[in-house]
């Protein structure tokens, strides 16, 4: 049996007499996370140009967009909430592919409304959706995004196609042309790291994965091994640290997405988020840090700078800043905290920042030299020395960024729904609708609660 025919088999016959409880939780803090992000989006130039975009496209209107609640098509709607999630590079990360929710959500949301579908199935896909990219992306080696391949877009595609298969009962052969379609589908490069391009690829993603298991369900064919075949997706993207036979190994278990879902505390690339915490560690134990009293600041990783997803070093917008580990290091010590209003263009700017920007070296530490260039997850250390004009040194180092659990994580959905202008009890009914997924009998109850009264203010 192929890879893909085996991953088919999968999508189609696991049952699940109900979603494990620690893969439930992932899956709604994930949809919870996305929703919140997405509606924050709407009030950005992004969210004005996906908003217009969308109503001039128009479509069969079966499915809504966050926040404005403008009808259009399954894959427009998959297509557009995709961007939102992503919109401001606030969204969640998991292990595997990356960004998580800005490619499943609006792909189960989408499907899941326009067939009224309950809320446990709308788990099942993602669940399942999150289990073949993750399979994918852990198994196709570092050199895929080396060479500038976004794991979001290329990855997330072929977990869309598995949840929109799903979802839409296709049968193994089908899925198989799914997946085989989601193959020509996948696309998306790093160098749009900084720019609107970025949030395009998972807007693209979920769409090609709905598509593909719409088209597949009517009997339209792809190559069913398309994965593996030699001109297939694994020999376009693979490298030698590959592992094709591992992609279908051991398939749900454990589930992949019990790993953990990260809920990001800052909204900018997750690559600058060790740096961060390693300043909120340093400015803890030194109160009286202040960044003119800075000479320079040296920072050593375990990655190649240039390799880095953060590696703008002279960025000149705020949607570059995000992703500018120099420049996130600079803000924080310049205001004392990085949060949405750090990544404008006047923030980006002024000269105070890029002065320090200047005075900020980051270089790979000489103990990962010679070795790949995007160093595994559990080597992604940061460690920072700032050394100050008065001749003191201070170095601090962290193994990771910190994320968001529990209440902090439900606070910062509130937060951005808050800055939508959604009112308190809306925003407690969409809270409540994500914690009672597998309750609902149609997963429209949540997309009403998600779009309704926006800008009705607080109540």
């Amino acid at each position: 049996m192929t890879t893909t025919e085996k991953l088919a088999k999968w999508v189609v016959e696991t049952q699940f007499s109900e979603v494990p409880e620690n893969a439930a939780k992932e899956v709604k803090k994930s949809i919870l996370d996305g929703i919140g992000t997405s509606l924050e989006s709407t009030i950005r130039p992004i969210g004005r140009i996906v908003a217009e975009f969308t109503e001039e496209v128009g479509g069969n209107p079966t499915s809504r967009l966050i926040g404005s609640g403008i009808k259009t098509s399954a894959p427009n709607a998959a297509f557009a909430n995709g961007i939102l999630t992503h919109g401001t590079d606030y969204d969640d990360g998991g292990a595997g592919f990356g960004h998580t929710a800005c490619v499943l959500m609006p792909t189960v949301m989408a499907l899941g409304e326009q067939h009224h579908l309950s809320g446990k199935q709308v788990l099942e896909g993602f669940v399942v959706g999150f289990e073949v990219g993750s399979k994918i992306g852990q198994n196709i080696g570092g050199d895929h995004y080396e060479r500038g391949w976004h794991s979001t877009a290329t990855n997330g595609t072929m977990g869309a196609a598995a949840a929109a298969s799903r979802l839409l009962g296709l049968d193994v052969e089908q899925t198989r042309c799914a997946l085989g379609l989601a193959t020509s589908s996948a696309s998306g490069v790093r160098a749009n790291f900084g720019f609107m391009g970025k949030p395009y690829h998972p807007g693209n993603s979920a769409r090609a994965g709905v598509v593909a298991a719409m088209l597949a369900k009517k009997g339209f064919t792809a190559n069913p091994d398309a994965i593996e075949d030699r001109f297939g997706y694994f020999s376009v993207f693979a490298d030698d640290r590959s592992n094709l036979d591992a992609v279908a190994r051991n398939l749900g278990n454990p589930l992949a997405i019990t790993g953990g879902i990260r809920i990001k505390p800052w909204p900018c690339c997750g690559g600058t988020h060790a740096a961060l915490t390693c300043l909120e560690e340093m400015k803890a134990e030194h109160t009286g840090l202040k960044a003119d009293d800075i000479a320079w600041v040296d920072v050593s990783i375990s990655q190649e700078p240039m390799n880095i997803a953060p590696s703008i070093w002279d960025p000149q917008s705020g949607l570059n800043g995000k992703f500018s580990l120099w420049y996130v290091i600079a803000a924080y010590l310049l205001d004392g905290e990085v949060n949405l209003n750090s990544f404008t263009d006047r923030k980006v700017q002024r000269s105070k920042a890029q002065d320090l920007i200047k005075r900020i070296k980051v270089e790979q530490h000489n103990d990962f030299r010679a070795k790949p260039a995007r160093a595994t997850e559990s080597a992604r250390f940061n460690e920072i020395t700032i050394r100050m004009k008065d001749g003191t040194v201070l170095t601090h180092r962290v193994e990771n960024g910190r994320a968001l659990e529990g209440e902090e994580a439900v606070n910062k959905f509130r937060d951005n729904a808050r800055l939508a202008g959604i009112g308190k009890a809306q925003i407690e009914r969409i809270v409540q609708h994500v914690n009672d997924l597998e309750k609902l009998e149609d997963v429209t109850t949540l997309m009403d609660a998600a779009v309704a009264q926006v800008n009705a203010g607080i109540d």
